[in-house]
């Protein structure tokens, strides 16, 4: 997944902030806030903090730019 993520951060790099978090470590509190079971877990959220899109599990690079594009539809 590493690589795929790296390659649209780098795309992408002018209008989404990625973050990343462990969710064995110091992710633990934002996966249970948000409700996520399991990982990798993708989330989106709209600069004013409203989340517009998640995913959980092994996503395709097509998957997640669809994602991503989704946002601007």
């Amino acid at each position: 997944m590493q690589p795929i993520v790296n390659g649209l951060e780098e795309e992408y790099s002018d209008s989404v902030a990625f973050r990343y978090l462990n969710a064995n470590t110091d992710g633990a509190v934002a996966f249970e806030q948000l409700g996520l079971r399991g990982h990798p877990a993708f989330v989106i959220f709209l600069p004013d903090g409203r989340e517009v899109s998640r995913s959980v599990g092994l996503q395709d690079e097509i998957s997640l730019r669809n994602m991503i594009d989704g946002i601007y539809d």
